[in-house]
């Protein structure tokens, strides 16, 4: 019997009065549902009755749930309703007669800090997260079940799997920065899969499973007064997402012809269309935060776009979003700019670096923990020349004698000792002089070596527990011919300086079209070998592409952002982007979003628009966090810009 799958039990009860098919169910899972109910209300007494409360409910409603239902989420899920409907009832009294008294239990087996910091906001972050998500994570994290377990679940390919659980990750980790709760997804990975679950008390299964089976005849008033109140709170939770599913539909049946209209309009602006020009090599960057900053030619800095992970991103202290460019401080002495979610690094012609944004992992190389709405000085020295921003709060920097440093948080140890761990001081990355180029992604790095060699350290398929993990720097290739690199979702792209273009990490089989087995390995993207310069952002599936002509191209993936059976997608093509410009710098971002530069500073961008959002608009009225969509136009259209000097 122990053998059998949750379903396999439940329809054993439902249908033959199987007792211990019941209990095998109760002993299966009462640590998922106490931990839940614990964490809710801090009360071990009001955790054992919201437990057999849920327990209860299943038995009662055993015949009528679905076969393709995942148990172990619509358990968690009843249990957070559960708590839910007591701490409505019963909490203020509760925690005002227990507080002073009863120690934290929870806090006490689980002394890690992060940890500590999520356990209060874990249920109200996983409500936030749809049905098919919630599920996905509480496998994964909570049941400790590996992505072929979860795909097996859910019904889809371990791809999918793994997307699904990828991106619920990225949802609570915004929650929980919204919430000042300072980490990284393989952090809060870690962590819930550590100490989400906890010990019921032993006797607790054999008292549930008594009063359960019972379908709640002998349990206590108290009790069915919790499970009515709770099942109440389950009908509004499925008829809210019944009305938003019918909202949907009507939305896309009655707006067809507005919506076609506001792809063609660009949001109203006032300012000059044109940046200043110069000598410098001019350069555009886009943060997952959605925006993007830009280094003029005239050596001037300038951004636009809103804040959406909640960091000073756009560097312009009290502006928090913008659809025009603006200018970044004064001076004219930047040469090189980089961002990720959280924070910006820029590096002036003196050699210095400066750094804003958020500083929860000591990104910003102050040596504090401050968060900085404006440049300030970064990590000592004056023999800088290239950083690259991580979005996993990680910073790395190359100095002109080729030395790679990094601070921040380290997913891999920089000195190749391993350990996850945050670097107040820059450190050296390996003891190379060769070092030309650096890119950062979220739990990925990638350096060009002076040989033209490419090196690459962190997790391939951006999972926490990934088997493919680098922790040193690690040559992908004997190959001494590359170029450039940028990163996708969890993605790596290259060119070669013979203009081949190549892929790998976690979901390169949809652009290389071979099987997912390579994915390990640099493969070719197509056949074509006039590839310049490639762009795009972590995190996304949107990709734009120059080849020596000068011509742009855009490899779009978007359609893989939704999960849905593999055979239902249709294969990644390039489509030519027709702008016929003199383009200097080019970025990407999002799953439809580009930008470019001429070389006579005018900026053109289509897809998302940025900086319509104010902060106000990512949060709900309860505090959750929200994610409101971008608007999109179609059409390239011009960034206007306004100095904040003049």
């Amino acid at each position: 019997m122990h053998d059998a799958t949750d379903m396999q039990l439940l329809r054993q009860y439902a249908d033959g009065n199987s007792d211990d098919a019941f209990a095998t169910l109760v002993s299966r899972h009462v640590n998922l549902v106490y931990s839940a109910a614990f964490r809710k209300t801090g009360n071990p007494h009001a955790a054992e009755k919201i437990t057999q409360a849920v327990f209860i409910i299943l038995a009662q409603k055993a015949g009528r749930i679905s076969d393709k239902t995942i148990l172990p989420g619509w358990l968690y899920q009843t249990a957070r309703l559960t708590a839910a409907s007591f701490l409505k009832r019963e909490i203020r009294r509760a925690r005002r007669e227990q507080e002073a008294s009863m120690p934290t239990e929870l806090h006490s087996t689980a002394p890690d800090e992060t940890w500590q910091q999520l356990a209060p906001l874990l249920e109200d972050a996983m409500g936030q997260l749809g049905e098919t998500d919630r599920a996905a994570v509480v496998l994964r994290f909570f049941g400790g079940k590996s992505f072929a377990e979860v795909a097996t679940a859910s019904g889809v390919t371990e791809n999918a799997a793994k997307k699904r659980v990828n991106r619920a990750l990225e949802k609570l980790h915004r929650y929980f920065s919204k919430r000042g709760v300072r980490s990284t997804t393989d952090i809060i990975a870690r962590a819930i899969s550590a100490h989400s679950v906890q010990a019921a008390p032993a006797a607790l299964v054999k008292s549930v499973t008594a009063v359960a089976i019972a379908k709640g005849a002998a349990a206590s008033g108290s009790t069915l007064t919790l499970i009515k109140g709770a099942l109440k709170l389950m009908a509004w939770s499925q008829a809210k997402t019944a009305i938003v599913a019918g909202a949907v539909v009507l939305l896309a049946a009655g707006t067809t012809t507005v919506t076609n209209q506001v792809r063609h309009t660009p949001p109203r602006q006032t300012g000059r269309l044109k940046l200043p020009t110069g000598n410098a090599t001019p350069m555009i960057v886009y943060s997952y935060s959605r925006c993007g900053v830009i280094l003029a030619s005239d050596g001037s800095l300038w951004s636009w776009g809103e804040e959406r992970s909640g960091w000073p991103v756009l560097g312009l202290a009290n502006s928090r979003n913008t659809v025009s460019l603006r200018r970044i401080g004064n001076e004219t002495d930047w040469v090189d700019v980089a961002a990720d979610d959280s924070h910006c690094l820029a590096v002036k012609s003196d050699g210095t670096i400066w750094a804003w944004g958020g500083n929860f992992r000591h990104q910003l190389g102050d040596g504090t923990t401050t968060t900085r709405t404006t440049p300030v000085p970064s990590v000592p020295g004056n023999d800088w020349k290239q950083v690259a921003a991580g979005g996993s709060a990680t910073s790395f920097a190359i100095k002109k004698d080729g030395t790679l440093w990094a601070w921040g948080h380290q997913y891999a140890g920089p000195a190749g000792n391993g350990p996850i761990k945050d670097d107040i001081e820059a450190v050296q990355v390996d003891t190379s002089t060769s070092w030309t180029k650096i890119w950062a992604g979220s739990i990925q790095t990638v350096g060009l070596q002076a040989d033209g060699s490419l090196w690459f350290w962190g997790s391939l398929t951006g999972d926490a527990n990934d088997t493919n993990v680098f922790l040193v720097p690690t040559r992908i290739s004997p190959d001494t011919n590359w170029a450039d690199a940028c990163f996708g979702y969890f993605t790596v792209f290259a060119i070669k300086s013979d203009g081949t273009l190549w892929s790998w990490g976690l979901e390169a089989n949809f652009y290389t079209h071979a099987d997912a087995s390579s994915n390990a390995i640099p493969m070719q993207v197509g056949t074509d070998n006039d590839w310049q310069a490639c762009a795009s952002s972590p995190g996304c599936f949107y990709h734009i592409l120059t080849k020596k002509d000068g011509s742009l191209w855009a490899l779009d993936a978007s359609e893989h952002r939704r999960v849905k059976p593999a055979a239902e997608y249709k294969p990644v093509k390039l489509r030519k982007i027709d702008l016929r410009k003199d383009i200097a710098a080019v970025a990407a971002g999002g799953d439809d979003m580009g930008v470019v530069l001429t070389r006579d500073g005018e900026v053109w961008t289509w897809g998302a628009v940025l900086g319509e959002h104010s902060p106000k608009d990512f949060e709900g009225p309860k505090g959750e966090h929200l994610n409101p969509k971008c608007r999109s136009v179609d059409k390239p259209w011009q960034l206007s810009n306004i100095d904040s000097t003049e």
